[in-house]
């Protein structure tokens, strides 16, 4: 690892934001735009001074002072290094510090143009704070006019601009030429024509370029070609050079201007790409139908430069309400108050809707718009493109229209492709909706069926043996022999009793979902907990012989659990076993530390049945589940009983077919002492 990796890794566990406070007057601001970032991640906020050896004016100084105490009032430290080089200083200072971003302000940067300037400050801080993150932030209340060529060419793309452009150098270009042409003569005229003309065709149309280049030629036979301040031309010579400048100007703005059309749209397609492949990525990512549409009014905003919003409309069938969405989630709200200020949602709505029915592209025109949103007079045009699949428009994507008419032809091609992206997504994820609804419904109906089937069964037998038994005691009691009764009497109560646990199975399955389940934890040695579970299985075993692997233990073993719920789900696994073993089958049970030393209760019941079908495998402990091959009887409510009390317990319950049989292991972590 290199010294500067080092160092990166210092600095993000550390989060210093360090900031170089002078008596400069924006200096004050620069720290509260520095305290914004540090708070804003986590950071801490670092106040530097390089004293340069220089003694500062009074004013200067109290400047300082105020600035520093403001930085301290902030929960800021302050430090004050001396060095002769400030840059230099600074820096060493902040990563000495650990200081992992330094802020300087803009002001102190020289401005981009095509005039060179010399070196400031804040320039090699850039240059030189390679360990640092630099950030920029703007000291000043408004921000530097930007004198880049890219600026001016925005600058003149509007017709007007262009064609005062045009006006003006025509009338500099002639002025310059009527002066010069005494010493250069008139052959140089031409020439300081040509040259204007390639440089309008840098950031002007081609229409403008055409009409220079005939009035050009026109004033250079009207000013400069004898008999001056008329159209005749008498020599050869002069028709000569007047029809060559003529062509050469003409062709030399067209190609240029054509040049320039053809980069515009180069620049036009590439950003069409870069635009789709993002939506492509994004929307690929989308998990619902709201992320999607946020994240398609972000792009569309992002490339038009001015609102846009995604319209979803309602679908019953997932239960889904019609919504606007902007790209910062939902905009019902926000499209009243911050988004798109001045517009009735209501009737925006409205559009969409109309827009889904035709599904053509609409114009929305809104007077009365806020000049502070967008570049625009009076009027703004809302655009609503459909967002369609196939026939079907599952969307309608909004954005405000800012740019000419045959721009705004190409945007919409633009934006109804990124809306068959989303109406691909929006499909996608309505389709997984309604079938996750379909599978809960048809689930909900098995269960209906299962559970109706098995109360029915399971209620209605010990009912049946019941009401029959104490039927016959009521009509024959003095003629039925004592034994006789006491079996009925026993009849009835192993059937009251079975009622009871039924639905005793239904109020521990409904505490256990409801996370009501309250354990309590006590100490309960091996043997107590074994005896327990033996004696409640005890009557229950079906001539099935019940035969306890034996556990050998020269300390005392104790077990941290709520050993009711403990015995009663491996009571549950045995009442399973001796249920669906073969007949006359062992059953083993098996309850030790999983290790010798080891702090997981492992308790193991195993059959020599069948076990459970292939398909119940999948999913041995739904609660109601029952299928083909299953053996009839029960309620289906044991096995989730079980994974519920050991879910409780923090533990964990298997089940699996092995040679002999099949065996459910129930795993209690952190419960066994030994001592």
């Amino acid at each position: 690892m290199t010294q500067a990796d080092t160092t990166r890794l210092a600095r993000n566990e550390k989060k210093c934001v360090a900031i170089g406070i002078t008596s400069a007057p924006n200096s004050a601001r620069l720290v509260k735009k520095a305290y914004e970032l540090a708070r804003s991640t986590d950071a801490s906020l670092l106040g530097i001074h390089i004293d340069a050896g220089a003694t500062p004016a009074r004013e200067d100084k109290e400047r300082l002072d105020n600035n520093l105490d403001l930085l301290r009032s902030l929960g800021g430290e302050v430090v004050v290094a001396v060095s002769p080089d400030p840059v230099q200083g600074l820096v060493s200072t902040a990563l000495a510090h650990g200081a992992s971003t330094l802020v300087i302000g803009r002001s102190g940067l020289s401005r981009l143009g095509p005039i060179p300037h010399h070196t400031t400050l804040s320039d090699r801080i850039l240059h030189e704070a390679s360990p640092l993150d630099v950030v920029v932030i703007s000291d000043t209340g408004e921000n530097p006019p930007d004198l880049t060529f890219a600026s001016l060419r925005r600058y003149f793309r509007a017709p007007l601009h262009q064609y005062l452009l045009l006006c003006f150098a025509f009338v500099a270009v002639t002025a310059a030429c009527a002066l010069l042409s005494k010493y250069l003569g008139t052959r140089s005229v031409p020439i300081m024509y040509l040259t204007v003309v390639l440089l309008l065709s840098t950031v002007s149309a081609p229409g403008p370029i055409a009409i220079f280049a005939v009035i050009s030629a026109l004033a250079y036979n009207f000013f400069f070609l004898p008999p001056h301040y008329s159209f005749a031309i008498t020599s050869i010579e002069d028709i000569f050079i007047f029809v060559l400048y003529f062509i050469v100007a003409w062709v030399s703005g067209a190609l240029s201007s054509g040049l320039r059309t053809r980069e515009k749209l180069l620049e036009k397609k590439d950003q069409s790409t870069t635009l789709l492949l993002a939506a492509a990525n994004s929307l690929a990512k989308a998990n619902s139908v709201q992320e999607a549409a946020s994240v398609t009014a972000e792009l569309v905003q992002s490339y038009t430069k001015s609102t846009a919003i995604v319209f979803v409309p309602s679908d019953p069938r997932i239960e889904q309400e019609e919504t606007l969405y902007a790209a910062d989630g939902v905009a019902d709200a926000v499209a009243k108050e911050n988004s798109i200020p001045n517009i009735n949602v209501q009737r925006l709505k409205e559009e969409c809707r109309q827009v889904i029915l035709s599904g053509k592209v609409n114009d929305y025109l809104v007077n009365d718009y806020p000049l502070s949103v967008v570049s625009a007079k009076s009027k703004l045009h809302f655009r609503f493109v459909p967002a369609s699949s196939g026939q079907q428009v599952v969307a309608v994507i909004v954005y405000a229209r800012t740019s000419s008419k045959s721009e705004v032809e190409e945007d919409d091609e633009l934006i109804a492709a990124i809306g068959r992206s989303l109406a691909l997504v929006i499909e996608r994820t309505q389709s997984q909706k309604r079938n996750q609804q379909a599978a809960l419904e048809l689930e909900s109906e098995r269960l209906a069926k299962v559970l109706f089937d098995s109360v029915s069964h399971e209620l209605k037998t010990p009912l049946t043996t019941i009401l029959g038994s104490l039927s016959v005691l009521a009509d024959s009691t003095d003629s039925i022999p004592g034994v006789q009764q006491k079996e009925l009497l026993e009849q009835s109560f192993n059937a009251a009793k079975k009622l009871n646990q039924t639905v005793e199975d239904f109020l521990s399955i409904g505490r256990i979902e409801s996370g009501r389940l309250t354990l309590k934890l006590e100490p309960i040695e091996h043997a107590e907990l074994l005896a327990m579970i033996t004696n409640a299985f005890k009557g229950k075993e079906n001539d099935h012989p019940l035969q306890i692997i034996p556990f050998q233990a020269n300390e005392i073993v104790e077990y941290n659990i709520d050993a009711v719920l403990i015995a009663r789900a491996t009571g549950i696994l045995l009442e399973n076993a001796a249920k669906y073993s073969v007949p006359g089958g062992i059953i083993e049970l098996a309850m030790a530390p999983q290790e010798p030393q080891g702090k997981n209760l492992s308790i193991i019941v195993h059959d020599e049945g069948p076990g459970f079908s292939s398909e119940r495998m999948q999913s041995p402990f739904v609660k109601f589940r029952k299928v083909p091959g299953d053996k009839p009887g029960g309620v289906g409510l044991g096995l989730p009983i079980c994974q519920g009390i050991v879910t409780a317990h923090g533990g964990s319950m298997v089940a699996r077919r092995d040679t002999t049989g099949f065996l459910v292991e129930i795993i209690i972590p952190n419960c066994v002492e030994i001592s």
